[in-house]
């Protein structure tokens, strides 16, 4: 597992491969032997996954009541786009195509840490996806960060 964050910039080689940045390449474990599963995200953006980690949440999944048609429905939106993936010996992860083309890349790739995962972006789609949020729900951030920081304990932890 990682905890990556930041933003960083890659470009799409004509094979559809990018390299992963080196901020989150040095959080990569030897545990996972460069394994990672790669998927759509509920945003038009895809998400890559330590194997470690996808197992995680696989296996949550597969706790799900599959009879029931929500849960039949994230376990086939989840499962069915997931494909592993597996460094090369230039730190470069191959999209395919379909995942590609569900993300709307052209060349330019965002790649953004979040925690235990990253996003992969088209940078125009995420800065869309910011000017949107922000627009549609401004009240959530600040909702979010008062549940982190309102009460002033974090602060006392600080000190």
């Amino acid at each position: 597992m990682f905890t990556s964050e930041g933003t960083y910039n890659s470009t799409l080689d004509s094979k559809g491969r990018f390299q992963l940045p080196t901020a989150i390449l040095r959080e990569v474990n030897d545990k996972i032997e460069g394994r990672f599963m790669i998927n759509r995200s509920t945003e038009k953006c895809l998400t890559l996954y330590p194997i470690d980690v996808w197992n995680v949440y696989k296996e949550r999944l597969n706790r799900l009541n599959s009879f029931k048609p929500s849960n039949r429905q994230a376990i086939r939106y989840f499962m069915g786009s997931a494909t592993e993936v597996k460094l090369d010996a230039k730190n470069r992860l191959l999209i395919p195509k379909p995942l590609s083309q569900y993300a709307c890349f052209e060349k330019e790739l965002l790649v953004v840490g979040m925690t235990t995962f990253v996003e992969i972006w088209d940078p125009k789609l995420y800065e869309e996806e910011l000017n949107r949020f922000s627009k549609e729900n401004p009240e959530v951030i600040n909702d979010i960060a008062n549940q982190i920081f309102g009460d002033g304990d974090f602060y006392n932890q600080l000190s």
